[in-house]
């Protein structure tokens, strides 16, 4: 039995018994847990496995003699001890296939061992054996077999029975060096050997024999006397991995066989003493790694660089003085160690290896870094230690990974820019510093703004000019409304970059950033280019880019290269630069007759001594419009004369040549510094806390700022405001800031940091806006929104274009906006015709509580809303007059222009009905029906008001009208005909109305003409002077005169047909016939209104409130004494007729005049 402590101890062994998930029983006894002896307990477990490491065990329990029990034991590893020997009984253990005893004190193999025939790995690694006996032949199922850092001498041939061998370890020591001197002939007969090392021997040949190892992959000859290779070793067809540190001392060259090994991937040359590389080099083409360390090199081969698959390349420890032209083309080097040369410069192009993650170029003669080295974005280690530096690229801060990994090595150099104390310090006190010294020192500060359609390219382009390679942009990265990004291409050059999205709902917003002082990208893709596409993709692009910003720079750029041939890029370009420069001399041509035109009649005498038919106010607005055109002439963009052709796909094409053509195109102008005083500005504003800056506070900032630099305002400006304003102007128009300073109201804010705008506009203008913007508790409660309100407040926005207060507040809610930046906000939405406020009292009660509505016609519906037709019948109602004017364009429709014209309309509308293609509003008793048509790809503009008020109609008329032509303004090279449809023929139904050229719209109803023969339909008839020419909203003497014409043409146009059910009396009481009676009454017309019972005191209110205006004040009186009187219609036409027939008032004409109009 055994003792206590024996019991113990077995119990103990027991707990490092496991059994895995197959069931094997593993007893793995911790390193060092028991010291020289093992329980002999041991031999009670049937296990599968054995590892007895580093027990310092010189045996094992009873003199291992019943090791041999074990016989179930698949595995036996006792590495570490001091074990010299094995009993004789081990070779029991016959099932044993992995046997491990490195690191003992083994002078042989046991003889118990090559009776294992099982075993399919062996390992004697580290021990004193000197031979090894010829039994080892009987091993056959041997793979792996490692001697490694033993003491042999020689290899018996019956190795060469190991058929199955496919790793073999016969590394000597390092000291004392092993004795082979040959490779053993029988490791040249081992058929599937993959892997063979052969370290730390003697062998000075490589015999030809050794071709015959056609499978080995990995050949490991470190620190051997190698002084020939045979030109045979070719035949190793697989080998990819050569190690030959210090094994080619004894040779003056690379011995010429190595470069036959076309599969090589890997080869380690160090510790040699070679002073070139062969050219043949060259022909290693699928090398990925190559190791020069410590060597003599002078130079590098050009040749090296066209083995396209290299990524590590290593010479660190030669004598090296440049580095020849074409290392850009390693497109896959991640590593190149240079450390120890003599390198005085390194070449700019090495920026191109964009997979660049090490780059060791320490203890050289460097004496500066490439400008562009920011490039390599994937560059985590840098190390420029120990050389001649006294300044750095200040977009050093740009390698982002450079900042993770802190692995920036700077010290013992001559650095005075930045100086060497901050760059001791490390990236995070050096990088913050580049950053603001370049800012602070840039003599170059652009706009750039990348524009186009949807999926054109421009975001793609945007990465491959910033980035330095491709990013190709997926969906969900798409630009929506536009972003901005800082581009800092050059040190000296900061370029602000804002990228335009394409959807047509984001084009609401592009016009307030398109400025002529930035560089417009106008972006296409050339593989969807067709003739039929022009206008779509270039050509409304290229038009809003030279009229919103006059005399800006352009260039055009066709993306997408990739997928197409060069004869239809060819063909493409050609006639997209055909068009543009026809449109450009068309536009021309017009302007310039156009101005010829105007001149002519400015220079006619009536026009110089302003009589005739030439009006002060006429002329004026002639020269108004030739100043106009002359200064469109003058301040024309130039158009490109060719078209930049690239691809933002994996390789590039035309990137590097268009990206090196835009840098010299912005920098280009004369350098301008920053000022001090303006950069310490800039950056005091942009740590101002809030997203918008008050001009006050700003203004408070900019005089401790310019009093702390002893800066003079009569230098700048001659005084605080005018100085400031100065700054803003240019950091403005430099894209630091965005500033409006030709608007009264926003000029008093300045979006200090202009992503803050953008990111506003984008919370807003989403063409994803159902998807993005969804309920969050905490958000809503912040905007005191519950999930029903805010349910059906997105649903009014989604379905109307209605946006509330308090949902747009939600939409901003992470901007932390006061109230007075959200009034600031929605005014600057306002001016810039995003949106219009819609009154709260024509909305439905559940809008009521909101503080105020907006409405954005840029998210209206197509389709027109059924409510039209019944609130604006076919026909015009029988006792209503209908003007309408029409504009159609020529030659093509003006982009989302008709958005900006529906929210210009809100102004004279008091109730409005909406669909993306027309307006339905009121205002008094008039209606006003905007619609925008295409017929046979013709664009139609139709504005058509009817009512009884002439007068009204026709301010609606002329303010619509002037609206719509200011609007137009921004496109002036639009072309299109105006007309006015002639009122006669709408009100007789004729199909095809006559219509009365444009002109007639500047005018105004000719003195003492009330009726003529206007209207070619209706050659007999005479139509009324105001269906014709507008009538004068100032002048109201002939107004009574004209409406009488005007009713009476109504009434005489009249039939039963028309009446359509009413009767004549309801005719007689509508609005055209009290406007027929009132345009009748004379002078005496007060007093007919007092016997018809009106106050004396109400027909003064009336007077006032329509002063100078006698026909409108009758008209009034009339409705007044309609609505006020509670007698049937019957009573309400005796009482009119008895008192107009009364002897007092004596007008027995008109009596007659309504009895027969009216059949009474």
């Amino acid at each position: 039995m055994d003792s206590p402590t024996t019991s113990q101890a077995s119990e103990t062994l027991k707990k490092f018994l496991l059994t895995d998930r197959n069931g094997k029983r593993i007893l793995s006894i911790p390193e060092g847990f028991y010291k020289g002896w093992i329980p002999k307990a041991l031999y009670t477990y049937q296990v599968d496995e054995l590892y007895v490491p580093f027990l310092k065990l010189f045996s094992f329990p009873v003199a291992g003699t019943a090791l041999g029990s074990l016989k179930d034991m698949l595995i036996f590893h006792a590495i570490g001890n001091y074990l010299y020997k094995l009993p004789k009984s081990f070779d029991q253990c016959s099932l044993i296939t992995d046997l491990n005893l490195g690191f003992n004190h083994f002078s042989e193999i046991p003889s118990a061992v090559y009776n294992l025939t099982t075993l399919v790995e062996l390992s004697f690694a580290e021990n004193y054996i000197e031979s090894i006996a010829p039994e080892i032949g009987k091993l056959t199922n041997l793979r792996v077999l490692n001697l490694s850092g033993n003491c042999l001498s020689e290899v018996p041939d019956e190795l060469s029975r190991l058929k199955k061998l496919q790793i073999l370890n016969l590394a000597g020591k390092w000291y004392p060096r092993g004795g082979l001197e040959l490779v053993p002939l029988p490791v040249c007969s081992l058929p599937e050997l993959q892997e063979l090392d052969l370290s730390w021997q003697k062998i000075h040949t490589i015999p030809d024999q050794f071709g015959n190892l056609r499978k080995l992959r990995i050949f490991n000859l470190r620190g051997n006397f190698l002084m020939y290779v045979s030109m045979k070793i070719h035949n190793c067809e697989k080998l990819v991995n050569l190690n030959l540190t210090g094994a080619l001392r004894y040779c003056s060259v690379i011995p010429e066989a190595l470069f036959t090994l076309e599969e090589l991937r890997t080869i380690n040359l160090s510790g040699n003493f070679f002073t070139e590389i062969p050219s043949k080099v060259c022909e290693l083409r699928k090398l990925r790694v190559l190791i020069m360390q410590r060597n003599a090199l002078l130079r590098l081969p050009v040749e090296l660089f066209s083995l396209r698959h290299l990524e590590v390349l290593e010479f660190g420890e030669n004598y090296i003085e440049k580095l020849p032209e074409g290392i850009s083309n390693l497109k896959q080097l991640r590593f190149l160690g240079m450390e120890r040369n003599c390198l005085h410069v390194i070449p700019d192009e090495i920026c191109l290896c964009q997979s660049l993650i090490t780059l060791h170029l320490g203890s050289n003669k460097l004496e500066k870094v490439p400008e562009l080295i920011y490039q390599l974005k994937n560059l985590s280690d840098l190390s420029l230690n120990d050389n001649n530096l006294t300044e750095l690229p200040l977009l050093l801060d740009r390698l982002e990974k450079l900042k993770l990994s802190e692995c920036l090595h700077l010290w013992n150099n001559k650095l005075k820019r930045p100086p060497q104390a901050i760059c001791d310090q490390g990236v995070h006190a050096l990088f913050p510093f580049l950053q603001e010294l370049r800012i602070s020192e840039a003599k170059h500060r652009k706009k750039m703004i990348l524009i186009g359609a949807v999926k054109a390219g421009k975001t793609s382009l945007r990465h491959a000019l910033t980035l330095g390679h491709s990013h190709l942009t997926a969906e969900h990265e798409r630009t929506w409304v536009l972003e901005r990004h800082l581009w800092e291409p050059r040190s000296e050059l900061r370029v602000q970059i804002l990228d335009f999205g394409g959807h047509h709902i984001y084009s609401a917003a592009h016009h307030m950033f398109l400025t002529p002082e930035a560089l417009h990208l106008l972006v296409f893709d050339l593989s969807k280019y067709t003739s039929e596409e022009y206008e779509d993709l270039i050509g409304n692009w290229l038009e809003a880019i030279m009229d919103r910003a006059p005399g800006a720079k352009i260039k055009i750029v066709g993306t997408h290269a990739d997928l197409c041939n060069s004869q239809d890029i060819k063909e493409k370009v050609e006639d997209i630069l055909r068009k543009i420069h026809k449109n450009e001399k068309t536009n021309m041509d017009d302007l310039k007759n156009e101005i010829a035109r105007i001149q002519k009649i400015l220079d006619m005498p009536e026009a110089r001594l302003n009589r005739g038919e030439f009006t002060e106010i006429g002329l004026e607005r002639l020269k108004e419009k030739r100043n106009h055109m002359e200064k469109i002439l003058s301040s024309r963009s130039a158009l490109p004369h060719s078209i930049q052709v690239v691809s933002c796909a994996k390789d590039l094409e035309g990137l590097d040549e268009f990206r090196t053509e835009l840098i010299n195109d912005l920098t280009e102008t004369e350098e301008m510094a920053l000022p001090k005083s303006w950069y310490r500005f800039l950056q005091e504003i942009q740590a101002h806390q809030e997203r918008i800056l008050p001009w006050n506070e700003a203004l408070h900032i900019f005089i401790r700022v310019m009093g702390s630099f002893n800066q003079s305002m009569i230098a700048m400006g001659g005084s605080p405001d005018l100085s400031m304003i100065m700054v803003l102007m240019y950091l403005h128009r430099m894209g630091e800031i965005v500033w409006y300073d030709k608007n009264p109201k926003l000029r008093s804010i300045i979006f200090h940091r202009p992503e803050t705008l953008v990111e506003m506009l984008r919370a807003v203008f989403r063409h994803n806006f159902k998807e993005v913007v969804v309920f969050e508790d905490t958000h809503g409660n912040s905007a005191g929104l519950t999930k029903n309100r805010f349910d059906s407040l997105k649903e009014d926005f989604l379905e109307e274009g209605l946006m509330s207060y308090e949902l747009l507040h939600y939409c901003l809610l992470h901007f932390e906006l006061s109230s007075d930046d959200l009034d600031t906000f929605i005014s600057l939405m306002l001016k810039f015709d995003l949106c219009f406020e819609v009154t709260k009292s024509a909305l439905s009660p559940n809008r009521l509580a909101s503080v105020c509505i907006l409405q954005f016609p840029w998210f209206f519906k197509p389709e027109m809303p059924e409510s039209v037709e019944n609130a604006w019948p076919e026909r015009t109602p029988p006792n209503q007059f209908e003007l309408c004017y029409h504009l159609h364009f020529t030659n093509k429709r003006p982009p989302h222009f008709f958005a900006k014209f529906s929210v210009r309309l809100h102004n004279y509308f008091t109730d409005r009905i909406n669909w993306k293609y027309g307006v339905l509003g009121r205002k008094n008793l008039s209606k006003v029906l905007v619609k925008r048509t295409t017929v046979e790809g013709s664009t139609f503009v139709s504005v058509s008001v009817r009512g009884s008020d002439l007068q009204e109609m026709w301010g609606l008329i002329l303010k619509t009208k002037s609206d719509l032509l200011n609007l137009l303004q921004e496109w002036p090279f639009i072309r299109f005909e105006l007309s006015l449809v002639c009122s006669h023929c709408i009100l007789h139904n004729i199909e095809d109305p006559f219509r009365f050229p444009g002109e007639v719209l500047q005018l105004t109803v000719p003195k003492n003409v009330y009726v003529a023969n206007w209207c070619k339909k209706a050659q007999n008839k005479d139509i009324p002077a105001c269906f014709v020419y507008p009538l004068d909203q100032e002048d109201q003497v002939d107004l009574q005169t004209h409406m009488k014409a005007a009713t009476e043409f109504l009434m005489s146009s009249l039939t039963l047909d028309d009446v359509d059910g009413m009767s004549c009396k309801s005719v007689l009481l509508s609005e055209a016939g009290l406007a027929f009676v009132a345009s009748d009454l004379g002078f005496n017309w007060s007093l007919v209104m007092s016997q018809l019972g009106i106050a004396q005191s109400h027909i003064e209110v009336i007077q006032l409130d329509n002063p100078n205006q006698t026909y409108k004040q009758i008209l009034s009186c009339l409705r007044k004494w309609k609505d006020s009187s509670n007698n049937s219609d019957d009573d309400k036409i005796e009482e009119l007729l008895r008192v107009l027939g009364s002897t007092e008032i004596g007008r027995m004409d008109i009596v007659e005049k309504i009895r027969d109009k009216f059949q009474l």
